[in-house]
C-alpha cells in the first residue's frame, strides 16, 4: 500500500494535467483504507486530480489559503474549502456551506472531516457525500469535476430521480384506488397534494439531518400494522408531532421527532390522511429507502406533474431540464454576472444593497411553465 506522502511525490512538480476517468481512479486508490489520516489528506486528494502542484504548495504553505482559520482550514477560491473539526462533520458542513467565506470565493467542493467520517458537498449541483474517510477511493467519482470532468457528462442523473418520481407515482395510484373519490374536486386534489408534499419533506428530512438517519420511514414500520390499516392514524399523529413544540406534549413513541414550524403539518378537519392498503404501506418503506439526499429537489417537482398524470409516465424523463442545463443557460446570462457583482460589493453595505435592487428587478419568463398553466 502506497501512503499519501508516496503519492504526493509521485506527481511532484507535475503541472495541471488532464486526465482520464481511469487514470484519477488509480491516483485516487492509495488514499484509501490508511491507518491515520492528517492535513495532508486534502493536499494528497488535490494532487491525485491533476491539480497543479505549484498551486498546491502555495496553498499548503498559506500564501495561496483563502480560508478564514489557515490553522484548521485549507480554502481555494473557486476549488475547495476544507475543514478538520473535532465536533460532528455533519453538523460542521451544514454551518460552513452558507458561510460568507464560502460563498463569496465559490467554493466548488466543501469538505468536513474528523479523519474518521468525511462529509463533503458539491455547491454547484447540491450533491452530498457522508463517507468513513478510509472509502475515499470508492467515491473517486465525486469530485472528478477537479479534474475537469462534470458528473453529467459519466453519471445518468435522471436515475435516482427518476426512481423516486416512479415509487412515488405507484404510491399515488394505489391511495387513489384505496380512496375512491380522492381525486375528484379540488379540494380533494388539495389535500392530497399537501399529504404528498409532507411525504416529501420527511423523505428528504431523514436523509439530510433534519430528522435522524431513516427515522420517518423506520417509524412507519415500526409502529403500523402490516396490513396498512393503521397507517392513517399513526401519520396523523406524526404530523401532528411535528406542528407541536415541546417533545413532553408528544406520544412517547414520537418524541424524537423535531418541532417543524412553518405550518407545514399543521392539522384540520380538511387536511387529513387517506387510508392505506398493504400494498400502500408497503411502497411508503421502499420510496422511504431511497437515498433522498442524492435526489434533486430542483427538479422533482416537475417531475411528479408527469406522475399524477398517468398518460406521459412513457415520457417521464422529458418532463424537466436537468440543472446542469439549467445553469448552462443561466449562469452566462445573468448568474455569472451577478456573482462578480457579489465578490466585489463584498464589504460594502450600499453596494449590495444596489445588487439586491438589481436582483429584485430581474424577470423570468418560462414558456414551459405557461404552457403547463393553459393546459390545466
Amino acid at each position: 500500500m502506497h501512503s499519501g506522502t508516496e503519492l504526493k511525490s509521485s506527481v511532484e512538480g507535475v503541472a495541471l494535467v488532464k486526465l482520464n476517468l481511469k487514470a484519477v481512479e488509480e491516483r485516487v486508490a492509495p488514499l484509501g483504507g490508511q491507518e491515520t489520516y492528517t492535513r495532508e489528506f486534502i493536499f494528497d486528494l488535490l494532487a491525485a486530480y491533476g491539480r497543479a502542484q505549484g498551486n498546491i504548495s502555495r496553498l499548503r504553505n498559506g500564501s495561496l489559503n483563502v480560508a478564514e482559520d489557515p490553522a484548521s482550514e485549507v480554502a481555494q477560491k473557486n476549488v475547495v474549502y476544507f475543514k478538520e473539526t473535532t465536533d460532528d462533520p455533519l453538523t460542521v458542513i451544514e454551518e460552513l456551506r452558507t458561510s460568507p467565506t464560502v460563498v463569496r470565493y465559490n467554493s466548488r467542493f466543501v469538505i468536513v472531516t474528523d479523519f474518521v467520517e468525511l462529509v463533503a458537498m458539491d455547491t454547484k449541483t447540491n450533491e452530498n457525500l457522508m463517507i468513513p474517510i478510509r472509502e475515499i477511493d470508492q467515491h473517486y467519482a465525486f469530485f472528478l469535476p477537479w479534474a475537469g470532468m462534470e458528473k453529467a457528462q459519466y453519471v445518468a442523473e435522471a436515475h435516482a430521480d427518476v426512481k423516486a418520481a416512479e415509487r412515488m407515482g405507484n404510491l399515488f395510484d394505489e391511495l387513489l384506488q384505496a380512496n375512491p373519490g380522492l381525486f375528484d374536486d379540488p379540494t380533494s386534489r388539495h389535500v392530497l397534494n399537501t399529504f404528498f408534499t409532507r411525504l416529501l419533506f420527511c423523505f428528504f428530512a431523514e436523509d439530510t439531518g433534519i430528522f435522524t438517519e431513516n427515522q420517518f420511514t423506520n417509524a412507519v414500520g415500526s409502529h403500523t400494522q402490516a396490513d396498512g390499516s393503521d397507517v392513517a392514524e399513526f401519520l396523523t399523529d406524526l404530523f401532528t408531532a411535528l406542528d407541536t413544540q415541546f417533545a413532553s406534549a408528544k406520544p412517547a413513541h414520537l418524541a424524537a421527532f423535531p418541532y417543524v414550524n412553518g405550518r407545514l403539518f399543521r392539522i384540520t378537519a380538511e387536511q387529513t390522511v387517506p387510508q392505506f392498503t398493504k400494498k400502500a404501506r408497503d411502497l411508503l418503506i421502499e420510496a422511504g429507502s431511497l437515498i433522498w439526499r442524492e435526489i434533486n429537489p430542483d427538479i422533482f417537482g416537475s417531475m411528479f406533474q408527469a406522475i399524477v398524470t398517468p398518460d406521459k409516465r412513457s415520457n417521464l424523463g422529458q418532463h424537466y431540464t436537468s440543472v446542469p442545463n439549467i445553469l448552462k443557460t443561466i449562469e452566462p446570462l445573468f448568474m455569472d454576472e451577478l456573482k462578480q457583482k457579489f465578490g466585489n460589493a463584498y464589504n460594502s453595505v450600499p453596494q449590495l444593497e444596489k445588487l439586491l435592487n438589481r436582483i429584485g428587478q430581474i424577470k423570468i419568463f418560462d414558456p414551459a411553465f405557461m404552457r403547463k398553466l393553459c393546459v390545466s
